[in-house]
Parts: C-alpha cells; structure tokens; sequence
C-alpha cells in the first residue's frame, strides 16, 4: 500500500499468508470480490481458508467499524494485506465524459447501490472490473503508522486506530489503482480531516495554541473539528465530472476549443507531476477561475483545489463547488486562531501530497483590465506552511486567460461610476449563466515559467513575500497576449472621437502587432496568422456585442467605440497597457520636449522619464530603475539606432525620433490616468487651510466632478471616471505628502501638481491630434 508515491499494483501469489481487505460498499460487491478471492486463492490462511475483512472504507468524519479487521491483524508481521476493489466502468464514457446532471439525484453510476448493480451484472458483468491495490505487509504497515502518527496519545500498533490506518491505507492503494483505468484527473484526497486530527505536528500545534491562550487542548479539537467541515473539500469523480459539465456550459458562447501551446502544456504536466505546485491565475472575471480546472479537466492532469471567497459558498452552489475541489476562505480571520491553524495546516497537506492549488493571487477581479497588486494572504500561507513542513521546491506558475469578450465589463464600468455591486445569489448565479450563452469568441491560455521557491522564507519575511508575488506578477504581465480585442480598443481609443475606415484600421493593428512580434510580446492567432477572415470574425463578435460600432451606409467601412462603451473599451485596452508603457512614456518625454526650451535635451528627456515613473507608480509593475532605463534605451535604439545623437541634438533631433514613433500609442495608453488623478488634484487644490482629507468623501465627490469635467470636456472621455483611478490618484497625493491637513504651502503644491497633469494631458492631446492627422494625410496619399 503506498506510502505516498505511487507504485504499480501487485499481488504476490506465492505468499505464505494474505489478508484481504475487501472495499465493498454493498453485498453484491463483496459476494463479487469474495468469488474472486476464492478463484485466485492458493489456499493459504487458517484453515486453507484466505483470510479477509469486509467494509466500506468511506472517506467521512466518523470511525470507521474495524472490529472485525483488528481482530485480524495480529498476525505475523510478514502477512501480505491485500485490497481489493469493484471498478464499474460507464459504457462508451471515455469518449464524451457525457455523465448527466441527473446523477446527482439517482447517484454515481460508477457506485451503483445493490439492486443497480444486479441489473448491471444480468446485462454486462464485463462492466465489474476487479481492482487489486498495493501489497503490503503488516511490519511496514506498523512501521509506516507509528512514523506518521507517532503512536498517537497511547494508540498503539494494535488498537482501533491502527486497523482505521491500514483501512485508509488500503483505500488509497485503490485509488491509484483506479486512476490506472479512470485517469489522473481523478486524483482526489481521502481522509484529510482524519490525517490532519493524527498529525503529530498539528497536535503540536493545536497544544502550543492552548499554552498561549490558556484553553484547554479538548476544547480546540472540538473547536477545530467543524472547521475542518467548513474548510476541507470533499471532490469526488461524479462532482469533477459534473464540474467539467458546468464549465462547458459556462464557456458556451465561446469557440469549444481553448488556445493554447502544446509545449506549455507539457511543461505543466511535467511540474504537476513532480513539484508542489500552485497556480496563480490572474482575474479579469468571474470565470477565469475555471479556466485552470477544465484545462486540467480536458488534459487528465491532476485535480486543481481552488480557493474562493465565502461570499460564494451559497445555497446549492457551495456544497456543489466544494465538492468538486473549492476551498471556500473566509473574507477575514486574523482573530481567528483555531481557523488560521487548520487552514495552514489543510494547506501544507495538500502540499505534501502533492495536490496543486489555484487562486487568483491578486485575490479580486480586475475592475480596470490592468493586473492588480498581489494580495499575500494565501501566497503566505503556502510559504508559512512550507516552510513549517519543509516542503522545498514549491513552484507558483503564471496562469493567464485572454478572452475576446468578457460579460463582467460592463458591470465593472458600472461599478467604477459609483452603482452599488449586486450580491451573489443563485438567482443572480442562473442570470449570469444565461449572460454566457451569448456569442462572446475565443479563449486562450498563456502559462508563465514557474517562479520556484527552493527553500520557503520565514512567516516574518515580508521582504521575501514581496518579491515573490511581484515576480508571479512581472511574469504573468510577460506571457499576456496581445488580442484583437485589446488592439482595436487601443486604435480606436487612441483615435476617438474620430472613427477609423477599415484599410485604416488594418494599417494600424499591422503597425501595432509588427512592433510586438520584434519586441517577443505574445499574439493571438489571430494576430500572429494576420488572416482577414480571422480577424473579420472577431470583429463581428465586437460589433454584435456593442463594443464596437460599424457604419456601412456610406463609400467606406467605418469603425469607432461610442463615447459611453469608453470605460469598457478602455478595460480591454488597460489588459494590454503594459507592454506599451515604456513606448508610451518615452514619447510623452519626447512631445513634452519638443516645444520646450529644455537647455540640454538629455537631461530634460531623462527627468521627464523620472517623473512619468513616479507619477504612475500606483498603475503599474516596474522592474528595478536600472533595468527599467536599460529596457528604455533598448526601445529607443529599435525607433532610431542614432537616438542619442539625434535627442542631444535639440528640436530638429526631437521631431525626426517624433516621426520614427508612429504609430504614437503613449495618450492611448496614460492619458485616462492623468485625467483622473486631476480631478483629484482639482478637489485637493480647492480646500482651506485645515481642512482634512477624507477618502469616502472625496471619492464620491470625484465622481460628481468627473462627470461635469467631462461634460465640459475637461477630461476627454468617461474612461477617466471611475472609483479605483481616483483611490490610485489619492495614493499618489499621499505619497507626495499632499493628502495631509491642508496647509498653504500644501494647497500651492497641491495646485502645481494639478497644472502638471493638465498639462500632460494637453500634451497627449497634441500627440491624439498628430495621430488623427497622420491617418488623414496616409488616406488622402490613398486616393
């Protein structure tokens, strides 16, 4: 029987003595297996009888009745137990996987109850495969107990808790023997509550917990024990196999197949296998989470547990999600000792055994399509429970899924305004389901290199956690692709209120996707084959959604985003921004600069880039000053291999390194973030010595004076008026020491730095008009 590694099962038929350990959920599976014994036996046991022990070896939260099977073990030690199992196999269910939603009311066909399994067997009998799993004998059995239990608070090699031992041990050498005819993607873990209750570590832990606090030990087991209820998920084969169902029906109005690299894929199978193994996706909906576990699902790669928030678990759904794998978390439990133990300690079993994770580790959804920052919680609970079980060689792997049209956009943007976000529900669950069934295009998967930690850090290395995270971070923004989606919106977006004719708007996602695939930045295939009839399928996908809107009626095709589907188009776009920003930044140093009486060009270019650094910190990922300047001088030198000579050389070297940049992308990309941060500023600016800053308030106020200043056109577009582009804005003031109590100098700089914005926003209307311009003069040449 394993002892945590698979093996190949065996029987040893030349065996003096066998004890057989009959997994029989019903009478008609033990008469089968007993016939079994019978035909196979070579007569050894007492009395040339095979010696045997009946009983359904469930994985609940109760003992198990092993009367009759301690009574049996006191044998000599060399005594080979041997379990056995009755497989059913569904007929023609390796091809579809096509198990009904109505299994859940009439069971699992592959668990038929008595009379089931008789009209079964008087069809088929073929259907009744007889599993046999691992041998083992009794010595390594009592060896291998008192190893993971430490004998257990006086339960000896010969007591109750022994036999419940070697009956989960039987249990688990089954299981590997089925997935040898079901699949890995049935991986699933058995008798966790009763391994974590026997765990000397956790006992340890739990009596250390009680020094502390000055409980009693018996009241934290009793404390403890329905939080492993609560926390522990229960998967089984019928739930993973209805999951995968779900996930279909969820994924309907896309394209069935997922994109993705076979190469990547193997690479992921070879890490699973071998590694303790976290997905980290990145979360731009509600069903990118589930985009990890069908791609495992469809694969037969091992079971993914996911982590959700408790808000989730509800009604129906929860019990269905937790059967098939989720890990519901609560939203808050830093007063919570008992929970935070059985967590961490749930965590780093299923990390020994070598369960993967998934979660979203920016621990909620994107609301404006960039990534968010990393939230530490459960990342540091891995590292915590690695580091106290010294599990080495964790590997948190990237997960990216891109999808052409995502149903949560407009409730985002929605929220972004100030709309109060809708309760999860089932009810809200069955409207959001029938939301997906509409024409919404294809998925791909991107996975990123693993970021492996050998040896985990301490629970006080805050240090250590953050690089971890920004590096899962860094590397999952790498492996983004660009998508027509995304490309178009950042066109368009660019050129608004201008629409763009069709050759136009070719030229440019041409322009766009050449200077991608020379910078090693990952396409679509779409965008990599650059077919006509591919892309014109994603845009009639765009355009029947809203997104985008087509006039036909006149000589040319034209294309454009209505100004109030903005803030969704510029979700899509912020996807995708962060491949541009460097570009971006370089040309606004470089339009700053070109009117500028600036003295030594050089310089000035430089401390502009300082700034733009500075003033966007709160958007973006950057890598360390020095590798972020080398990445922009490598940039500067693909526009003009002469960049340096041309940029000290003043203005007319400014306006030619201008000219090489087209298509100018840099207003497209920050000029919703500098609109938003002056609305801040503006409100700041307006206060009285003494007056305090109050983020509620001047939140709600933000969005009141978003709107006007759009309405004035102050700011060009909605896509600037939302709540977390004014919370990231107030981060900034904070971090300039302007959002402390007003103060005259305060208000002054305050002022100045509302000047600064405004007039980088006016700048990146210069560089919008230079781009409107250049497709006027390329579409008058084209006449």
């Amino acid at each position: 029987m394993p002892d945590g590694s698979p093996r190949t099962p065996i029987v040893t038929e030349q065996a003096a003595d066998r004890l057989y350990i009959i997994d029989a959920r019903n009478g008609v599976e033990r008469r089968i297996l007993l016939d079994w014994i019978h035909a196979t036996s070579d007569g050894a046991g007492s009395d040339d009888e095979p010696g045997w022990a009946s009983l359904d070896i469930e994985d609940g939260d109760h003992a198990l009745p092993v009367d009759v099977l301690q009574a049996r073990l006191g044998a000599t030690p060399s005594r080979l137990v041997v379990p056995l199992r009755v497989a059913w196999r569904i007929p023609g269910f390796d091809k579809g996987r096509a198990l009904k939603f109505r299994h859940l009311i009439f069971g699992d066909p592959r668990h038929p109850g008595s009379l089931r399994a008789r009209l079964i067997l008087l069809r088929d009998r073929r259907r009744a495969q007889i599993l046999v799993g691992e041998a083992a004998t009794l010595d390594a059995l009592r060896s291998r107990f008192c190893a993971q239990t430490g004998g257990g608070d006086g339960e000896g090699a010969d007591s109750p808790e022994f036999a419940r031992f070697v009956a989960r041990q039987a249990a688990l050498a089954l299981d590997v023997a089925e997935r040898g005819i079901r699949g890995t993607r049935y991986k699933v873990p058995r008798f966790v509550a009763d391994g974590l209750r026997t765990s000397p570590k956790f006992r340890a832990a739990l009596a250390d917990l009680a020094e502390k606090t000055g409980r009693p030990v018996a009241d934290l087991f009793r404390e403890a024990r329905p939080l492993m209820k609560e926390v522990i998920a229960r998967p089984s084969a019928l739930f993973l196999d209805l999951r995968a169902r779900l996930d279909r029906m969820m994924f309907g109005g896309y394209a069935p197949d997922m994109e993705i690299d076979a190469a990547e894929l193997a690479k992921l199978r070879g890490i699973l296998r071998e590694h303790p193994t976290c997905i980290l996706f990145t979360h731009k909906t509600y069903i990118d989470g589930a985009t990890p576990s069908r791609l495992a699902y469809e694969n037969d790669l091992p079971m993914l547990h996911s982590f959700g928030g408790a808000n989730l678990d509800f009604a129906v759904m929860g019990e269905f999600f937790r059967r098939s794998g989720m890990i519901f978390i609560r939203r808050s439990f830093q007063d919570q000792p008992v929970y935070k133990l059985v967590l961490r300690h749930y965590i780093a079993w299923l990390l020994a055994k070598r369960f993967p994770l998934s979660w979203a580790f920016e621990g909620t959804r994107s609301r404006l399509g960039k990534l968010m920052p990393p939230k530490y919680g459960l990342m540091k609970y891995v590292l915590d429970a690695a580091h106290a079980t010294g599990t080495r060689g964790v590997h948190f792997i990237p997960f990216v899924t891109s999808f052409d049209l995502i149903r949560d956009v407009e409730e985002y943007a929605a929220e972004q305004t100030g709309r109060n976000k809708k309760p999860e529900s089932l009810s809200w669950f069955i409207g959001y389901m029938k939301s997906l069934k509409e024409p919404s295009g294809r998925i791909r998967l991107d996975i990123g290199d693993p970021v492996v930690i050998d040896t985990a850090p301490g629970p006080d290395d805050r240090r250590a956690l953050e690089k971890i995270a920004f590096a899962v971070a860094v590397e999952a923004n790498r492996v983004t692709p660009l998508t027509v989606t995304s490309v178009m919106c950042l066109i368009l977006l660019g050129m608004a209120p201008r629409g763009a004719t069709s050759a136009e708007l070719l030229g440019a996602i041409g322009a766009v996707t050449g200077w991608a695939r020379a910078r090693g930045i990952r396409l679509s295939s779409e965008l990599e084959s650059g077919g006509d009839a591919a892309l014109s399928a994603t845009i009639d996908t765009l355009v029947t959604s809203g997104l985008l809107a087509r006039y036909e009626a006149g000589s040319e095709t034209i294309y454009s985003i209505d100004p109030a589907k903005h803030p969704m188009a510029s979700y899509y776009r912020n996807i995708i921004a962060h491949h541009f920003l460097g570009r971006a930044m370089i040309e606004l140093a470089l339009f700053a600069l070109r009117d500028a009486d600036s003295g030594d060009a050089t310089a000035a270019f430089w401390d502009r880039i300082d700034r733009l650094r500075d003033l966007f910190k709160f958007e973006f990922f950057y890598p360390p000053r020095d590798e972020h300047m080398a990445s922009l001088r490598a940039e500067l030198t693909r526009i003009d291999p002469v960049w340096d000579r041309r940029l000290a050389s003043g203005d007319r070297g400014i306006a030619q390194l201008i000219r090489r940049c087209q298509p100018v992308v840099g207003h497209a990309i920050l000029l919703p973030f500098a609109e938003a941060y002056s609305v801040v500023a503006e409100l700041l600016a307006r206060a009285r010595p003494g007056d305090a800053v109050d983020e509620k308030t001047l939140l709600d106020a933000a969005l009141v004076e978003g709107k006007q200043a759009y309405l004035l056109r102050r700011i060009s577009s909605e896509a600037a008026i939302g709540k977390l582009l004014f919370a990231n804005g107030l981060s900034l003031m904070r971090h300039m020491g302007l959002a402390d109590e007003a103060t005259p100098e305060i208000i002054a700089q305050r002022r100045a730095l509302l000047m600064e914005l405004r007039g980088l926003a006016n700048v990146m209307e210069t560089m919008r008009l230079s781009t409107v311009a250049l497709a006027d003069r390329l579409m008058g040449a084209g006449e």
